[in-house]
């Protein structure tokens, strides 16, 4: 781990190239330039590639701050703009914030990280501990925009709510809101977007990385739909009628509609689909230990994972995370976050939660559960392997009912059966399904576009714009803001997206354990078996929500029971340290016996894993 230095801000790599146009099948293009002399106006991909790795660089609105060097949250900020105002908070705030760098990106990228903490009443290590994140898929930028916010207040609030100063007086935050910097960059400042890391990758199995990314063919920015009429009965889409402007699209199958539907671009290397094969692939949330599978097998009858990379933690991304929390094993509760569906998204993935989790631990998330429903109003909250998998209900077509399907190399499942902790991958932003105008209980593709008329004025849906396509002829390109409305909320909603999320994370760093000693008596000994000459009886406590263990953290060895010992001064501890654990709000009635003499002074210690340190010294009359 690389400490603070107060470098300048990394600044965005760029070098000059020829008109990009997209390598077909040849050797593989370097991502450090590809031709010529200078142009700022592209944006340069790491990694070997089969398709071109420069980009012209696009001009969205959406991520240009009201006030050039001041916070707001009516747009998305850059990888720039966030490491700028952390650097400028660690400056600003040196008795709260230590930035550090934990990791470097697939690109050579510095992954910055925040500790949030009262230096003066002890060290980070010391105290129970959060952990929070965002930026892990490059497109799903809400969630990087909910940890700055998270970070943002509490450092606005320390002065001025007590709630936040005893917070962070007592208790250490990390803060990591781009764990992609490479993806996310690319996804800001590009028309490109893909799942997460950009180390190239073979999508469509023809032996080439990389070789079909998309192309804005209108130049407005962004990749969107292309529809080619193709004569009635033709085709397999047809102008959905529910909207009179003609705007929205329906497949109806093949040979019943009128119309073809693409990805807007070309077909690179000509095997008849388009972008299927754009920047990278990997998935980073597929990359954890807690069962990983591989993406191929040799038998075929095997559980396979898309994504998964090529074997856990294969991703200097994913390591980062994994190496942070396992060495600060204070981290009781954490939260990676994506977007969207919305959820609060946890363990587990692969099996059913009364089977695979034990009882008092899952009693514990489902009030996280219902908590961070009544904070955010998200739709669900449950686990990966049955609520995600099934919350579609039944199949409008086939009418039949959804099963229940696992996640491999997730991280909740990192998180609850490796670490024991309460860990979520929540998910942000509903993709504008806000309102069910006519009450029948979903909200379907007109709905969704009325709420985007009536609220944004229509902004977020580009209506059909005929273009020259080089293969096709005339097409029609269209379609919702990928970006910024479809993936993510326009501006004018992030901050209630960000905020509402940040609140429920706030809550789980508010319900961390806290052991303290509540009171402690001293008495003679008469007539020991031992050696002992007093009796110190001490009532301890775990003012917290959580217990200082999970019984999944027990059950890994991740966590060592609390235990009360005596330092300093000659008394001397007769038997072993009492260990112990303390429940969520439990007191307890611990006893020690020790050797001293009238007038002397030790100190009480009372330590755990995920709860503290608590002392008191103690004289003996």
């Amino acid at each position: 781990m690389r400490r603070l230095a107060f470098l300048s801000v990394p600044t965005l790599l760029v070098v000059l190239a020829l008109p990009v146009v997209a390598q077909r099948g040849g050797g593989l293009g370097r991502g450090g330039g590809e031709g010529g002399g200078p142009n700022r106006n592209v944006l340069v991909v790491p990694g070997e590639r089969h398709g071109t790795s420069v980009f012209a660089l696009a001009n969205y609105p959406e991520v240009k701050p009201l006030v050039p060097g001041r916070i707001d949250w009516q747009h998305y900020h850059t990888s720039a703009e966030i490491e700028e105002f952390m650097h400028k908070w660690a400056r600003d705030y040196p008795d709260l914030v230590d930035l550090y760098v934990v990791g470097r990106s697939f690109g050579g990228r510095d992954i910055w990280q925040m500790t949030l903490t009262n230096k003066r009443t002890g060290a980070h290590t010391d105290k129970p501990a959060a952990f929070f994140e965002g930026g892990r898929h490059s497109g799903e930028i809400s969630s990087t925009e909910s940890v700055f916010y998270l970070m943002w207040y509490l450092l606005e609030n320390y002065g001025k709510d007590p709630a936040i100063r005893q917070l962070l007086d007592t208790k250490a935050i990390y803060l990591k809101p781009l764990n992609n910097p490479d993806g996310s960059d690319m996804y800001r400042l590009t028309a490109q977007s893909n799942r997460s890391s950009v180390r190239p990758q073979d999508n469509d199995g023809d032996g080439l990385l990389d070789e079909d990314p998309g192309e804005d063919l209108d130049g407005d920015g962004h990749i969107r739909q292309m529809r080619k009429f193709v004569g009635m009965g033709n085709g397999s889409a047809v102008i959905d009628t529910a909207d009179r402007s003609g705007r929205l699209m329906r497949t109806v199958g093949p040979g019943r509609g009128d119309y073809v539907m693409y990805s807007e671009g070309w077909d690179n290397d000509g095997d008849g689909r388009y972008n299927e094969d754009g920047i990278g692939g990997l998935d980073l949330h597929r990359n954890y230990p807690a069962n990983w599978r591989p993406e191929r097998e040799a038998t075929g009858r095997g559980w396979t994972q898309f994504g998964a990379g090529e074997y856990p933690t294969s991703e200097p991304e994913t390591r980062a995370v994994v190496l942070w929390v396992l060495t600060h094993p204070n981290i009781a509760v954490a939260n990676s976050m994506d977007t969207s569906v919305p959820m609060h998204l946890r363990g587990p993935s692969t099996c059913e939660q009364a089977e695979c989790m034990y009882p008092s631990d899952l009693k514990l998330y489902q009030h996280f559960d219902s908590v961070g429903l009544s904070i955010t109003k998200y739709p669900w909250a449950g686990d990966v392997y049955r609520t995600y998998a099934t919350r579609g209900g039944r199949n409008p077509v086939t009418g039949e009912e959804p099963e229940p399907n696992p996640l491999f190399g997730h991280g909740p499942d990192f998180g609850y059966f490796h670490l024991g902790a309460i860990w979520y991958g929540d998910e942000i932003w509903n993709g504008g399904r806000e309102r069910d105008y006519n009450g029948d209980g979903t909200i379907d593709q007109y709905e969704v576009l009325r709420y985007c008329d009536e609220e944004f004025g229509g902004t977020c849906y580009q209506r059909w714009t005929k273009v020259m396509h080089p293969v096709l002829g005339e097409v029609e390109v269209g379609g919702y803001n990928p970006k910024f409305f479809s993936q993510n909320g326009p501006p004018q909603v992030l901050e209630r997206w960000a905020g509402n999320q940040a609140m429920f994370n706030l809550y789980l760093a508010q319900s961390l354990p806290q052991v303290e000693i509540a009171d402690v008596a001293v008495a003679p000994v008469r007539a020991a078996r031992d050696s002992a000459t007093h009796e110190v009886r001490v009532t301890v406590r775990n003012s917290g929500r959580l217990p200082t263990a999970l019984e999944q953290a027990k059950r890994v060895k991740m966590v060592r029971p609390d235990n009360l010992t005596i330092r300093g001064g000659s008394a001397r501890l007769v038997g072993r340290s009492p260990e112990f654990w303390l429940g969520g709000g439990e007191s307890r009635l611990v006893t020690l016996r020790v050797r001293a003499t009238p007038g002397d002074a030790f100190t009480l210690r009372l330590a755990s894993t995920r709860g503290g340190i608590a002392e008191r010294e103690v004289r003996v009359n």
